[in-house]
């Protein structure tokens, strides 16, 4: 399920359910400037906002294929990761006939192999995908449309979910992720609060 089709045919399905038909998913442009630092919102109009979501990455590289079969060898590097950390921005532009049309752009962030340490991305399940896309239609609202759900404040939820991280002791290998190293990872800020 890691790619961008998938997202795009679980993201029209479910914008198009929530009601936000007129919002298009694009991968983000490699020029755009990761570095948290500098962004929050862009002079551009660009709003960005982080998730982190649950996936299983597999190292292509440390992934031997047996020649004399198509099964997959017993030499293969895989781990999990709660902290998968996807990256959006959004913003609002107006269409030739003087419509809003809202874009959404996504990135999401790779992270090393401890065997080799060649970086891939993380596959999600389509049931994480669907959660992550809740999480952003939520943003939407609230940021977008000034509209508030029950479930829409993030900050409430704050307090559960880092005693539930610190509960299972999740590992995360913070030299090995691009979110970390691009300031954007959870576990930055999660461990912050150790």
């Amino acid at each position: 399920m890691a790619t961008f089709h998938a997202f795009q045919r679980i993201f029209n399905s479910s914008f198009q359910f929530y009601g936000l038909s007129d919002w298009l998913l694009e991968l983000m442009p490699d020029n755009v400037n990761l570095n948290h630092s500098n962004n929050r919102q862009s002079s551009n109009g660009w709003v960005f906002r982080r998730h982190n979501a649950r996936s299983k990455f597999t190292c292509p590289n440390c992934t031997e294929f047996n020649s004399h079969s198509s099964s997959k060898s017993k030499k293969v590097s895989s781990w999990s990761s709660a902290f998968t950390t996807i990256l959006f921005r959004a913003r609002l532009d107006q269409s030739h006939n003087g419509q809003l049309i809202g874009r959404i752009q996504m990135k999401i962030f790779e992270q090393g192999c401890q065997t080799c340490n060649m970086y891939s991305i993380g596959v999600l399940e389509e049931k994480e995908i669907k959660k992550t896309f809740y999480r952003l239609y939520l943003w939407i609202l609230k940021t977008f449309y000034n509209v508030r759900l029950a479930d829409n404040d993030d900050d409430q939820d704050e307090p559960r979910r880092q005693e539930h991280i610190q509960q299972t002791k999740i590992s995360h290998d913070s030299s090995r992720c691009d979110g970390c190293r691009l300031g954007w990872c959870k576990a930055l800020y999660t461990n912050r609060n150790k």
